[in-house]
């Protein structure tokens, strides 16, 4: 019998370390890719991954099956992981980007394109976008902070972050299908 994802999760909660192994040969491969596109060096990419299973090992307990399934859960894990370690390389860096350099780590990302082309559609509308809005857009689709962390990153009210992300994605999708 094959065991869910779940099925192992619960089972690693009760220390069950075949289980846990079983899991990791299931999960890593589904997770690495997403550490590999947030942070673009596959050491660090590997290092969290494993920081990934270490926490799922110490916390496997407070899995909740009527919350989220096993992959959406250590996914979370996972990422969390990955943006803390970004905002703490970004804050030893400098305390805030400047707009010029988030443009630059865009343009160099690929986060919004696979070609070329495309890639130059985007740049010229994200140039569209007033100040603010583009580095909000940007910081939330690019580098994944959520709203709320936007509210400090960029000191205007959750409400004002809300609506630039939601007009600048709508801008963003009309301009680039043009």
């Amino acid at each position: 019998m094959n065991e869910t994802d779940e099925m192992l999760l619960a089972r690693t909660a009760m220390g069950d370390r075949e289980a846990f192994k079983s899991l990791y040969l299931s999960l890593s491969p589904k997770i690495f890719p997403v550490l590999m596109q947030l942070m673009h060096d596959r050491q660090l990419a590997e290092d969290l991954l494993q920081d990934t299973f270490v926490r799922i090992w110490e916390q496997a307990s407070r899995y909740d099956l009527n919350k989220s399934g096993a992959y959406t859960w250590s996914y979370t894990i996972a990422r969390h992981l990955a943006l803390d370690h970004l905002r703490r390389s970004s804050k030893r860096r400098t305390e805030h980007h400047t707009e010029r350099e988030i443009e630059l780590d865009v343009t160099e990302s690929n986060m919004f394109s696979s070609s070329s082309h495309t890639q130059g559609k985007v740049d010229n509308c994200l140039s569209q976008l007033k100040g603010d809005q583009r580095q909000a857009v940007i910081l939330s689709y690019c580098y994944g902070y959520e709203q709320r962390e936007l509210v400090g990153v960029l000191s205007h009210p959750l409400g004002t972050i809300k609506s630039w992300l939601r007009r600048g994605m709508e801008f963003m999708q009309q301009c680039v299908s043009h």
